[in-house]
């Protein structure tokens, strides 16, 4: 992300993508280290101008992981996406995802990070994941993947500017926890920011949460579902 952020600086073009082999010190989501051996996953920045308003900029990490979970169903994968940055198998963590947002002259930039399991056959006990190996039974290679992720992802921006509300649908109908009781928390402090029933999503993307005393809107954090 680091290299893709340099490139966007000096005008990459929306769509061009940095490639890891594999990642010693790779980027997670709230600054936490993510690491991949050498051909297990496939770890990718792409560079996007998607040409949103801002408000609809919480549509891009929904839109994104939708197109990686059409791409890996087409390889007999059946997930779901876990809002608001995950794609699961199971409940079993199969790729997450990583958007930051700027705003230049030019317009809005994001940087969507996507780190995939690919060829991993096994993961540390207290980490609940799977791959595209696991789930499957046969070898995958990781660049094999990319275009045809890279492909559902801009399929799924294009409807992000024409018909977000079929792409909120969308996203839902392939989203874990609707119905169940779920509790999000506030990234850094663990603080929570709601506990209820998740009802979906709203038009921006936001995760609305039945509280039990209303309904509320939460834009990012931690969630567990029960």
């Amino acid at each position: 992300m680091t290299e893709a952020a340099s490139w966007a600086a000096q005008g990459a073009p929306h769509g061009a993508v940095v490639v890891a082999e594999h990642q010693t010190d790779g980027r997670g989501r709230h600054g936490r280290a993510w690491t991949a051996a050498p051909g297990e996953g496939l770890l990718f920045t792409v560079v996007l101008r998607p040409e949103l308003e801002p408000s609809r900029l919480g549509l891009v990490p929904l839109a994104a992981g939708l197109g990686v979970a059409e791409a890996v169903a087409a390889r007999g994968v059946e997930a779901q996406i876990k809002w608001p940055n995950d794609v699961r198998v199971g409940g079993r963590k199969l790729a997450g995802l990583l958007a930051e947002a700027s705003h230049g002259r030019g317009g809005a930039v994001v940087l969507l990070g996507v780190g995939l399991n690919v060829g991993q056959s096994a993961f540390p006990g207290e980490l609940a994941a799977t791959s595209i190996g696991l789930e499957t039974g046969a070898p995958a290679r990781p660049l094999d993947l990319l275009s045809p992720i890279l492909r559902a992802i801009e399929r799924r921006l294009s409807q992000a500017r024409t018909d977000p509300a079929r792409l909120v649908a969308d996203v839902e109908a392939q989203m874990e926890g609707i119905g169940q009781a779920v509790t999000v928390r506030e990234h850094a402090t663990g603080a929570v920011l709601a506990d209820g029933r998740a009802l979906g999503l709203a038009a921006d993307g936001a995760l609305r949460v039945d509280t039990g005393t209303g309904e509320r809107a939460v834009y990012a954090g931690e969630t567990t579902l029960s």
